[in-house]
């Protein structure tokens, strides 16, 4: 996580004397610093911000159904914002920019660390974690918790829970980026490589129906090129389809 747009969302909390999820206004927010917030057809964007002279808007593309990604898109305008410090620009970010799908513009990576944190702040995430079992239930709990999308919880779990846990993106067939946290027993999958056949994330890709629940399948499936390969060693993977992207966040835990 980007430590300044980390440090820019912490001062905002502080600032406006939040401490707890369920009294983030971002509207509020957003009319405090004279942004407004609008939602309209937005064609080849999900979200924009515009600012000059101290004045801005926000608009989120009116075709965002659910209600957390809503959220999340709203906070990472404001992430533009804040991290800019405050500074006159215009930001046109697409929907594999804010889904964290493609990760090549560093402003767009600082922004949904800006939002992560803003709307599922560190302490607060793994206070709310703690002791609970890793998998889909809790990355559900999670999100209702923190009013934020299931991948979103996905994503920042893989950065701060406590369980050994990994999250892959990957889209069109090939792996797109992992976060692997510090426990986990394998730390490096290499991007653009091909999804395996061996996984059910594959399945995916090749039109299959997947299971909605975790299941058990052999580390070969994503870490058989890793330097401390393990035979027979099983995993749990998960997966979270996103269809209108051809992409599908898989996450993977130990045992």
């Amino acid at each position: 996580m980007g430590i300044l747009a980390k440090a820019n969302a912490k001062k905002v909390l502080k600032e406006f004397l939040i401490k707890e999820p369920a009294k983030l206004d971002l509207y509020a927010l957003a009319g405090y610093e004279n942004l407004f917030i609008e939602e309209r057809d937005l064609f080849s964007s999900e979200g924009q911000l515009v600012v000059k002279d101290g004045m801005g808007i926000i608009t989120i593309d009116d075709k965002i159904t659910e209600k957390g990604q809503k959220k999340f898109t709203i906070a990472h305008e404001l992430g533009h914002y804040f991290n800019s410090g405050k500074k006159n620009g215009s930001y046109f970010c697409s929907g594999l920019d804010i889904r964290g799908i493609k990760q090549d513009i560093t402003a767009e990576v600082d922004a949904n660390d800006f939002a992560a944190e803003l709307l599922m702040p560190e302490d607060w995430f793994v206070k709310f974690t703690k002791g609970k079992i890793i998998g889909k239930k809790l990355l559900s709990e999670s999100a209702e918790y923190f009013d934020i999308s299931l991948s979103a919880a996905a994503l920042r779990y893989a950065e701060i829970g406590n369980h050994p846990v990994a999250v892959i993106m990957s889209k069109d067939g090939s792996v797109k980026w992992s976060r692997i946290n510090k426990h986990f027993t394998f730390h490096f999958i290499r991007p653009k490589s091909k999804v395996n056949n061996l996984s059910y994330a594959y399945e995916f890709f090749n039109g299959e129906k997947i299971p909605d629940g975790p299941e058990e399948i052999l580390a070969d499936a994503w870490f058989a090129g890793a330097y401390n390969y393990k035979k027979d060693y099983f995993l749990y993977e998960q997966n979270i389809p996103m269809y209108k992207y051809n992409a599908v966040l898989t996450l993977l835990w130990e045992k």
